[in-house]
């Protein structure tokens, strides 16, 4: 590609978030630098010393890392302390120092180049992998590798930087993002990354805006430049005007003093200004999320995914005792909460290592219906959920994905019953009353949810799929993107069916989609009989905030008009107004505080 030399005003890029957050800072090109390998090899009398400069560098580098862990454990997180654990153990490994120390004695090479071929083998085999999850740990083993090579070599990378400094690199490591946060820097941008990689589950953890993914970051922008890093929009604008400059400098502010407010409402309870209690709970990916569920106050886990922790082990057949300790410690939240434990639910945009590709994998091989071909992958699942929950009885609620007919449900309801059985006859203690639902996401089950109802212990409706199967629309292509409309009066039609058949039958419906995560939507779904959300924990107190604001009447009368809707001009209308009070309550809110 063309390196980019027209450094002009207001470039903007996109990527994604892999921590929210908005600054504006002075940017600083970071990069380790070039690993400059010596292929000349050595004489027979030197290859001692060789060895010996590595080992120093193992010690050195160790020592390091070490440091950087102390200032990690400052976050009271044991998740973020793991995560630097194991690169620690990498460069510990011993059969990587071991195949080190031959390939210096038999190839007589210098240690830089042996330390540098010994991780290669190894990267080499996880790109060959095409596996998307092992490819975004790749940065954690090429940091270890460049540290080791730099210390044999005397060299070092990172220095300090100024605080109002926002980094912009490549890519970037747990240890760099521990170091760039020990150095007060306001963000980070990167070319690449995951946002399932350690680095940006560390960032997230200490809180240091970050973008990733914005491909050409490095190449347009200079150190010096300012730079705006916007995580809400997932945009970075380089070298702003002095209106961009201004406006964004108030609108920093005005994050600021929203933050300051979400603050004090945190502690407070949810509920409607008329007093109606609504229940907010925490959507988790990783154990590295589960601290979040008590620091943002969630009335317990309103959907736990197993998808990621199964994928990460290398396969979709991971060994049970792995599952069972990563349910273990969703339950380490405060005694009372319940925990919603979404079976694996992988497919469609979460891809597999299968043999053949499918041509529509959203209307394919995913949830369930993998689970009920792969009964030995369901049972292993079952179990480790039914001893965790046998441990915490009344807690554990189970809740099927994908499910599109009543056979389906069923058919994994038995399994469940099963499972209890041969654990009962192993004296193993099982909940007896394990609550088991339906993920609401396939119009043929909301259509025919009155059925659904008879046969589940509650509903939990995910709108994300929910709106791509009502309205057709793959919510992935960004040629039809402004066709996806959550809040579509035909998605809120097969919502509010769901709200009646819980009526009817007395069990709970609870909303887990990304829907729930927006305050405007949060007031129409509870104005429509919801009183259960779930979303990502950080966005809890913004949607709690709204809630606290106004009375159920007037969330009831905004679902009913938005039901009445019959263009998305008219939806957009009804937002507008609704934002529009939404600022002036809260302003009234912030004066009567003050």
């Amino acid at each position: 590609m063309q390196e980019i030399k027209s450094y002009e005003p207001n470039t903007k890029l996109k990527g994604l978030a892999a921590v929210n957050g908005l600054v504006m800072g002075v940017s600083h090109i970071y990069s380790r630098g070039n690993i400059n390998i010596n292929p000349e090899p050595l004489d027979t009398g030197r290859i001692d010393e060789e060895i010996k400069k590595f080992e120093q560098a193992l010690e050195g580098v160790g020592m390091e890392m070490q440091s950087l862990t102390d200032f990690a454990s400052g976050l009271d997180d044991s998740d973020t302390e793991s995560i630097l654990q194991t690169q620690y153990e990498v460069l510990h490994d011993p059969e990587m120092k071991a195949s080190v120390i031959a390939l210096i004695r038999k190839k007589r090479i210098r240690a830089e180049k042996a330390i540098y071929d010994a991780f290669q083998k190894y990267i080499d085999l996880i790109k060959s992998s095409n596996k998307s999850f092992l490819i975004t740990r790749l940065s954690d083993l090429r940091d270890v590798r460049d540290r080791l090579i730099r210390s044999t070599q005397q060299l070092t990378v990172i220095s300090r930087f100024g605080k109002d400094a926002i980094i912009i690199t490549d890519e970037v490591s747990p240890l760099e993002v521990v170091a760039f946060a020990r150095n007060g820097v306001l963000g980070i941008i990167c070319n690449s990354g995951g946002l399932t990689s350690h680095a940006s589950i560390i960032a997230n953890a200490m809180g240091v805006p970050m973008i990733i993914g914005t491909h050409t970051a490095t190449r347009q922008a200079r150190t010096g430049d300012v730079v705006i890093l916007n995580g809400y929009e997932r945009e970075v604008i380089l070298r702003p005007d002095k209106e961009t400059t201004e406006l964004y400098k108030q609108e920093i502010n005005r994050h600021n003093e929203e933050e300051k407010l979400l603050r004090k409402v945190i502690n407070k309870p949810a509920e409607t200004l008329c007093g109606v209690q609504i229940s907010l709970q925490a959507n988790i990916d990783f154990a590295e999320e589960i601290l979040n569920v008590d620091k943002f106050r969630a009335e317990g886990i309103g959907l736990l995914r197993t998808d990621t922790l199964l994928m990460n082990s290398g396969t979709i057949g991971m060994d049970r005792k792995r599952q069972e300790l990563f349910c273990q410690n969703a339950f380490s939240i405060k005694d009372s909460s319940s925990i919603t434990i979404r079976l694996l639910d992988v497919g469609g945009d979460k891809l597999l290592d299968i043999k053949n590709q499918e041509a529509n994998p959203f209307l394919g091989w995913r949830g369930v219906r993998i689970l009920l071909d792969k009964r030995e992958l369901l049972r292993s699942q079952l179990e480790a959920i039914c001893r965790v929950a046998g441990q915490h009885p009344g807690r554990t609620r189970l809740l099927v994905p994908m499910v599109s007919t009543l056979d389906e449900f069923i058919e994994v309801k038995h399994e469940i019953e099963q499972t209890q059985h041969m654990l009962k006859c192993q004296n193993v203690p099982v909940d007896e009353k394990i609550r088991i639902g339906v993920m609401v996401e396939v119009p043929s089950v909301a259509i025919q949810i009155r059925l659904f109802a008879k046969h589940v212990d509650f509903l939990s409706i995910g709108t994300n799929d929910l709106t791509q199967y009502t309205l057709a629309v793959d919510r992935g292509n960004n040629l039809i993107s402004s066709l996806y409309q959550p809040l579509h009066p035909s998605v809120l039609t097969l919502i509010a069916m769901a709200v009646n058949a819980g009526k009817e039958n007395q069990i709970p419906v609870a909303v887990c989609g990304e829907l729930a995560s927006d305050p405007f939507a949060a007031q129409v779904l509870i104005g429509l009989g919801i009183y259960e959300l779930s979303m990502t924990p950080r966005l809890i107190p913004g949607v709690k905030q709204a809630i606290r604001l106004f009375t159920f009447d007037e969330m009831k009368k905004l679902a009913d008009n938005m039901l009445l809707c019959n263009t998305l001009k008219e939806i957009s209308k009804i937002r507008e107004e609704w934002e529009q009070q939404y600022s002036e309550k809260r302003s009234d809110e912030k004066k009567r505080q003050e």
